[in-house]
C-alpha cells in the first residue's frame, strides 16, 4: 500500500512541475494577446544574493480586459537594478489563457528558457522514478544481482 502512495505522489510531482514549466511557453503560443497598465512597482527585500551586485527583486501590479471586458488584476515579480525598474507605469503586453483569463502572464515572461528545460525534465525524472519500483522481474532475477 505505501508503494502505491509513493507512486501516486511521485506521478502528480511529476505532472506538476512539466505542467508549471510548460505553462509559460505554451501561453506564448496559445494565449490571447491584450495590453495592460501598470498600476503599482515596488521594490521588494534587499539586494539579490548573486554574484552580479546591484540587483534588486521589483514587485509589479497590473490589470488588463479580457475581449469580453472581463477586468483582470494580476501582479509578477521582475529584477531591476537599484536605479532602474523593470519597466514603469503605462502601457505592457499580456498574455492569457481565453477559457481562464486568471491564467495570465506579462509577454516578456513568456519565453521558452533553461529554468523551463530543466522543471520538465525533473518532472519526468519523477515520472520514470515513480514506475521503476513496479516493474516486473523475471524469477530469480532481482535488479543488481549478477547471476
Amino acid at each position: 500500500m505505501k508503494a502505491w502512495t509513493l507512486c501516486i505522489f511521485l506521478v502528480s510531482m511529476g505532472l506538476l512541475l512539466a505542467g508549471y514549466a510548460s505553462l509559460a511557453p505554451l501561453l506564448g503560443i496559445i494565449g490571447a494577446h491584450t495590453t495592460g497598465t501598470i498600476t503599482a512597482v515596488r521594490r521588494q527585500g534587499g539586494e539579490r544574493n548573486e554574484m552580479a551586485r546591484n540587483r534588486y527583486d521589483y514587485g509589479v501590479g497590473y490589470h488588463f480586459a479580457t475581449s469580453y471586458g472581463q477586468i483582470i488584476h494580476g501582479s509578477a515579480t521582475l529584477v531591476g537594478t537599484s536605479y532602474q525598474a523593470p519597466c514603469l507605469t503605462g502601457p505592457v503586453a499580456i498574455r492569457y489563457l481565453e477559457a481562464f483569463p486568471r491564467l495570465h502572464l506579462l509577454e516578456r515572461l513568456t519565453r521558452f528558457s533553461v529554468g523551463n528545460v530543466i522543471l520538465i525534465g525533473v518532472g519526468l525524472l519523477l515520472i520514470s522514478l515513480a514506475r521503476s519500483p513496479f516493474r516486473q522481474h523475471p524469477r530469480g532475477h532481482r535488479r543488481g544481482s549478477r547471476l
